[in-house]
């Protein structure tokens, strides 16, 4: 019997005459596809902007990142932003056919900063096992789309929300080497925050200075390191005070900063009352947990 080698293709693009203009976030395709030919690639730098969600369910593929080749093969998945430099493809001599994978494209008007927080968290190229709920909605949306129950903009702008709030709370699990600047800093201030570290020594760790750690973080979550450590420690800090009877002092030499007196003076700017004054606060309230 001779061997299949014909591509498959499923795909679904939606254009809704009734909607709020700008949504959130916009699906504006989604699609299962069983490649075969070295004919399929694509190369990003003109193509409309949008985000890219593609997620290997058997074969392989190869997906280039800045100028960086990476095997995209069962279990992986990738997340770009397009226009940009990256390239996908299907390499009938390094990958396995068929490459068989589920994709999303959706505009982010509203929730770049989530977008910037999934590459920041997982990378451009991370692993994601198939039960996990972010492959299951993407099935669904696939399958929503295939039975014509795709059609109300609302609904899917929700689920493609729900999405990237699943990518963004997914486990980092085992991160390739290539993961972005920001996304090796996280990892390291998250390990080391009940130290007294600052953002100089995370630049150290990673050999870079810190001004370009700064602006490379910046630019891919939106935010300043300093104000990322802060919250890990802010983090803890709250958990500590509601949960024991150790001292301000104990509790901020702890979580990693400098003194009592400094501790007190950080949390009470990012929490509106001292730290004395939350402990009994959540404790009239009969709080035995907040988030922050």
């Amino acid at each position: 019997m001779q061997k299949e080698t014909i591509d498959k293709l499923d795909n679904y693009a939606f254009h809704f005459l009734e909607d709020v203009e700008e949504p959130f976030v916009q699906l504006i395709a989604v699609g299962r596809e069983a490649r075969y030919s070295s004919a399929y690639h694509w190369e990003n730098s003109r193509r409309n902007s949008c985000y890219l969600l593609q997620y290997t369910l058997a074969g392989s593929g190869t997906v280039r990142i800045g100028g960086q080749e990476q095997l995209v093969d069962e279990g992986k998945a990738f997340f770009l932003k397009l226009p940009g430099e990256e390239g996908y493809y299907f390499d009938g001599e390094k990958n396995r056919a068929p490459w068989e994978f589920l994709f999303a494209m959706f505009e982010c008007h509203g929730a770049e900063r989530y977008c910037r927080e999934i590459e920041s968290h997982l990378g451009q190229v991370f692993s994601l096992p198939r039960e996990h709920e972010a492959v299951r909605l993407l099935s669904q949306l696939h399958v929503m789309a295939r039975e014509g129950r795709a059609r109300n903009p609302f609904l899917l702008s929700s689920r493609a929300f729900e999405l990237l709030c699943l990518l963004c709370a997914a486990p980092m699990g085992d991160r390739d080497e290539d993961a972005s600047l920001s996304a090796r800093a996280q990892r390291y201030m998250r390990k080391n925050f009940a130290s007294s570290i600052g953002v100089a020594d995370v630049a150290a760790f990673l050999k870079v200075s810190q001004s370009h750690l700064s602006r490379e973080f910046c630019r891919e979550t939106g935010g300043k390191p300093i104000d990322y450590l802060t919250r890990m420690r802010l983090d803890r800090a709250v958990d500590m005070l509601m949960a024991g009877e150790k001292s301000v002092r104990e509790i901020g030499g702890e979580c990693g900063f400098s003194g009592g007196n400094y501790f007190s003076k950080v949390f009470k700017r990012h929490m509106g009352m001292t730290p004395a004054a939350f402990r009994e606060y959540v404790r009239r309230e009969g709080y035995s947990k907040m988030q922050i």
